[in-house]
């Protein structure tokens, strides 16, 4: 099967990301007291949480195509939660810059992005103690929002809630994840990635149709600071993605 354009998709990605970080103030090297040094941005801004979000959800979408090519589908499928989360984290604070205001929800999240990495276990513990913004309060956002767009989103949340619970299978290595790994011709664990086609295939497709997820949440960035080319260049890479035959896996081979 041919992932022409979910490969044109995953290109598009580098410039849509370079686009949004021009529009922030260059990072500054930061000297650390142990030595060393880090770039750090001068704003601590919800833009700039977005667009270290993007990053990774970026690189994770990319690593994930990479391994379906060798054939490491239950690690690819690990990637793909880690990008879905980077984009519902996105959509999130893209509410807040929406509505002009962050909720508190919002706010802390941003504030806890910029806060530093703890230098000693005790210092980790006591944080460990401190109330995190979670799953529940990410997706009641994006059921708001879809709300507003007149989408039912109860329906919206069942649906992420159900999504997410089976990539999260993969993340925590659940039993049938590992059994994919299993090949009753050699009664044995394909450890150096899935020799079945039909497993890489359905594994590229995997890719394809969270790339709708990635390229919706990257417009969404490109549309709260007012870039509407970028929008519209994005939205016609997704629209054409998915309309496409790629994300189905109707054309998949058997096993």
């Amino acid at each position: 099967m041919d992932f022409s354009l979910t490969s044109a998709a995953i290109d598009a990605l580098d410039g849509a990301v370079s686009d949004l970080a021009a529009l922030l103030p260059r990072p500054e090297r930061v000297e650390q007291p142990a030595g060393g040094f880090r770039w750090e941005y001068p704003v601590r801004s919800p833009e700039v949480v977005q667009l270290g979000k993007a990053v990774r959800m970026v690189t994770s979408v990319k690593a994930a195509w990479r391994l379906t090519e060798e054939g490491l589908t239950t690690e690819s499928a690990t990637l793909l939660r880690v990008a879905s989360d980077f984009a519902a984290e996105i959509v999130f604070l893209a509410e807040g810059i929406l509505e002009g205001k962050l909720n508190a929800a919002q706010q802390k999240f941003v504030d806890d992005y910029f806060k530093p990495f703890p230098t000693d276990p005790d210092e980790l513990a006591a944080r460990e103690r401190e109330y995190y913004v979670g799953r529940k309060d990410i997706i009641a956002a994006h059921a708001r929002l879809a709300q507003k767009a007149g989408i039912d989103g109860e329906y919206l949340e069942r649906l992420v809630k159900y999504l997410n619970k089976g990539y999260d299978a993969y993340v925590h290595g659940a039993y049938v994840t590992s059994m994919e790994l299993f090949t009753g011709e050699s009664c044995s664990f394909m450890l150096r990635g899935h020799n079945s086609p039909r497993a890489k295939c359905i594994a590229k497709t995997a890719v394809a149709g969270k790339l709708h997820e990635v390229l919706s949440a990257l417009e969404l960035m490109a549309f709260t600071r007012g870039r509407t080319e970028l929008v519209d260049r994005l939205a016609s890479v997704r629209v054409g993605l998915h309309a496409s035959r790629e994300p189905k896996g109707r054309d998949c081979p058997p096993y």
